[in-house]
């Protein structure tokens, strides 16, 4: 099942309208049926923190309404990334300015303040860093409960 089809049928299965999923998660409604349409609409649109509150709202983890695994129970702080970066920067004998190219994203507001910029940038951002960095990008997720 794709990740738009998993949203909307856990939504249903929640007994959840798509105007109080919205309501809750803070987005129009518009926005919210994007989510329900289109499969990358959430890693392109969301905040890793708004994902996991949708995930919260639905009943399950992230992981599980996406479906990845990262195959492995690693995790990474956020707050580790920037010395990750300057290590992998170091290591591939690059300048900042050229990391940022590859992954096509400016980094030094993120390399000052990782959680503060996290919370605003979209999943995609954290993707694409993972990426280049050599790791999977829920590594990066704080461990989830679920209520």
């Amino acid at each position: 099942m794709s990740t738009a089809a998993r949203i909307r049928f856990l939504r249903l299965r929640e007994g959840k309208s798509a105007q109080q999923m919205a309501t809750d998660l803070g987005l129009n409604e518009a926005w919210y049926s994007d989510l329900e349409s289109s499969d990358d609409e959430l890693a392109a649109t969301l905040t890793m923190f708004q994902a996991q509150q949708l995930a919260s709202l639905l009943g399950v983890r992230l992981h599980d309404l996406l479906a990845e695994s990262t195959g492995s129970d690693e995790k990474i702080a956020l707050l580790d990334l920037p010395a990750m970066v300057a290590a992998h920067i170091a290591r591939e004998a690059i300048s900042i300015e050229e990391f940022e190219e590859r992954l096509g994203w400016e980094l030094q507001e993120f390399l000052e303040s990782p959680v503060k910029v996290a919370a605003a940038l979209p999943i995609v951002f954290l993707q694409a860093l993972s990426r280049e960095l050599g790791i999977h990008w829920l590594s990066l997720l704080p461990e989830e409960e679920l209520h």
